[in-house]
């Protein structure tokens, strides 16, 4: 029987944490590879590479090209819009007018 198992290392023995067809005493080769979890964002950057690939999201890219970036007068001028007492979709369908 050749398969890769998964065991818990306690107080100096592995234990599967599966049965093993084998008879008592058997003599067996182990190849001891330590399994670590992935950390919490590189779980996250998986599951966002994941969604990507199926076309459930779109990639973000990063960094702003030059030409993409909004002046400090633009942001000025778009927070006093945003500011108002009007509720943005009130905003909106004012702009599409």
């Amino acid at each position: 029987m050749n398969r890769t198992i998964t065991a818990i290392y306690e107080n100096g023995i592995l234990r599967p944490l599966s049965p093993l067809d084998l008879p008592e005493q058997s003599q067996v080769e182990l190849d001891v590879r330590q399994v670590v979890a992935p950390s919490k964002s590189a779980k996250h950057r998986q599951f966002h590479e994941a969604l990507v690939s199926a076309g459930l999201v779109a990639a973000v890219s990063k960094t702003i090209s030059a030409e993409n970036q909004i002046s400090s007068e633009r942001r000025k001028e778009l927070a006093e819009i945003f500011s108002s007492e009007k509720p943005l979709a009130e905003l909106i369908n004012a702009d599409r007018d």
